[in-house]
């Protein structure tokens, strides 16, 4: 078992766009699928050719945006206090917690892969031939809360909470976008 320093340390800059990229794949994709699930379901459409096409453009899109996102908020910060060392008597202070700080191609990576990763689970009941959104939504369900219960165990928090909580924010986004996908489909079809 981790000890807690063990645990606090754990990253080197890459965990926590990896985090925020797999929680942000899974609730993006499944709210996503949800939506155009019930729409297709609506209007009559093929539905599990709509989600897959829908779901994988989801997550190229999702993926590129946010190791692009990752590596422009790594790069400015790090210019920000460099900028900031420059003018501060504790400059030297500031170099070296910059020179410590994650490579922005390493954190737009680690963002990129784990949206990819998170993103792709919601569409693996419908890639094997699934044609309800209820097999997703399963799915999808228990990777939110083992994710947010390792960060919880990561971070020293409670970790049922923590998965618990994003559990729940997932469930959230997926039940308003079906319900807009609902009421959207219904409109059109």
């Amino acid at each position: 078992m981790m000890s807690r320093e063990a645990r606090q340390k754990v990253g080197g800059g890459w965990l926590r766009p990896a985090v925020f990229g797999a929680m942000d794949g899974l609730v993006s994709n499944i709210a996503l699928i949800a939506g155009v699930a019930a729409g297709a379901t609506a209007t009559g459409a093929d539905q599990p050719q709509a989600v897959i096409l829908a779901g994988f453009a989801g997550l190229g899109a999702g993926a590129f945006s946010m190791a692009a996102g990752e590596y422009v908020s790594v790069v400015s910060q790090r210019n920000l206090l460099i900028k900031q060392g420059k003018t501060n008597s504790n400059a030297e202070n500031v170099q070296n917690f910059v020179s410590t700080q994650v490579n922005p191609l390493m954190a737009a990576g680690s963002s990129f892969l784990a949206f990819s990763v998170g993103a792709i689970i919601p569409l693996i009941p419908y890639m094997f031939g699934g044609t309800s959104v209820f097999y997703a939504a399963l799915i999808t369900a228990v990777a939110l809360f083992g994710t947010g219960a390792t960060v919880g165990y990561i971070t020293d928090e409670n970790w049922f909470r923590s998965g618990l909580r994003q559990l729940m924010l997932g469930t959230a986004a997926s039940a308003t976008t079906h319900v807009l996908g609902t009421l959207a489909g219904g409109l059109l079809g």
